[in-house]
């Protein structure tokens, strides 16, 4: 007779996880997929675009977020695949379809596996902690880098601090579940924790968004970056504009680089976040006018 081997847990069994944490780590396994999303938008908001468009230079995008969210997501994906290929490699068989769905399909496997304690700790602990990062931002409203000019360069160039500057969200509006209305207020005024400014979050988020426009996201990602912004946008409003030819690519996904025209069926098209906010106006004001 065994003890399990989630250090936390010691329960005697026959295998070397017991159910209980078998079944949590199903659980922690099936918010997976979900966490890569929601972690990779700070990855999409440092994307710099490459030097196939334009004047081939990477326009700044202001969307930085907490790094931290990165490096969870990386060693999320790494960890899982990991352990998938420990698991398939020890059975004599093939991972099929998505690593974390593939473990929590076996995890009778996994529990008979002599590291299942440690697999379990790593994976667990891993999306704890995603989760974590994630409900704390959402109760914060990105508001921009700060702007505060803390010194010039050599050649005479200002340098701002631009440290990501978060706001508390004060209240939330809900006009209902099927519009694209619903948002969370900001504090009238967030101080930099790196320079002790006081800033006006309004003219902030003029900023951000007069700096944002042309950055280019995935649908996917464009919904929550809208989101933040406090410009909300349903998936679906996005999907019907691209059907009907009102919204165009501005830009694809190539290798994990943005270029400018499609080089292979494969690559993901882009879309310019101004152009999505000039028809979500149009929008408003269209129902504005129906409503009159």
């Amino acid at each position: 007779m065994n003890e399990c081997r989630n250090r936390r847990c010691g329960r005697p069994i026959d295998a070397f996880l017991c159910q209980e944490c078998g079944d949590q780590l199903v659980t922690a396994l099936d918010r997976v997929a979900w966490l890569e999303d929601e972690l990779s938008v700070t990855e999409l908001r440092q994307d710099r675009v490459s030097s196939g468009l334009r004047s081939g230079r990477a326009p700044r995008s202001p969307l930085l977020f907490d790094p931290t969210a990165g490096e969870l997501r990386a060693g999320l994906v790494n960890s899982v695949q990991t352990w998938a290929r420990h698991i398939a490699e020890t059975r004599g068989t093939r991972i099929r379809g998505p690593a974390e769905e593939w473990l929590a399909d076996n995890i009778a496997a996994v529990r008979l596996d002599e590291a299942a304690g440690e697999l379990y700790r790593d994976i667990t602990e891993r999306v704890a902690a995603g989760l974590a990062l994630i409900n704390a931002q959402s109760r914060k409203i990105f508001r921009g880098p700060c702007p505060t000019i803390i010194g010039q360069t050599p050649a005479g160039v200002a340098i701002e601090c631009g440290t990501p500057l978060y706001a508390d969200a004060v209240a939330e509006i809900a006009y209902s579940s099927s519009t694209d209305d619903d948002r969370q207020t900001p504090a009238a005024f967030v101080t930099c924790p790196k320079c002790n400014t006081l800033h006006d979050t309004a003219r902030l988020e003029a900023r951000l968004l007069a700096r944002s426009d042309n950055v280019a996201f995935a649908v996917v990602d464009l919904v929550r970056v809208l989101r933040e912004l406090g410009e909300p946008v349903l998936r679906n409003t996005i999907d019907q504009w691209i059907a009907r030819g009102k919204l165009a690519p501005s830009a694809w996904r190539h290798d994990g680089r943005t270029v400018a025209h499609k080089r292979a069926d494969t690559d993901k098209p882009l879309y310019r976040l101004g152009a999505v906010r000039k028809l979500r106006a149009a929008g408003s004001r269209s129902r504005g006018r129906t409503t009159a």
